[in-house]
């Protein structure tokens, strides 16, 4: 059972002070995470023991993780941020 307290550490290491993590993680967290149960939410606390750097290149598809588990957990995110911003519910960035 997730308890509150899991859920305001997870928010807590969501929050990486990068505007571009920061703007896929955080949706990711407060809109997708709850709908996708347990194992997810652990793969995902594991996912952000990643360092900042892995986690931009990444989330931003510049290197392709070479692990299994972390590359299920990437395209979970950007499949969920493209879906909000397809949706209109996120800001858009500009990283080009």
């Amino acid at each position: 059972m997730i308890t509150e307290q899991m859920w305001d550490s997870i928010r807590w290491k969501s929050r990486r002070g990068m505007r571009e993590i920061d703007l896929m993680l955080t949706p990711f967290v407060d809109k997708h995470l709850p709908k996708l149960g347990e194992d997810v939410f652990k793969s995902y606390n594991e996912f952000l023991n990643l360092t900042d750097l892995d986690l931009v290149r990444f989330l931003l598809r510049r290197v392709e993780p070479e692990d299994v588990a972390v590359k299920e957990m990437v395209d979970l995110i950007i499949k969920c941020h493209d879906e909000d911003l397809k949706n209109g519910d996120l800001p858009t960035l500009d990283l080009d």
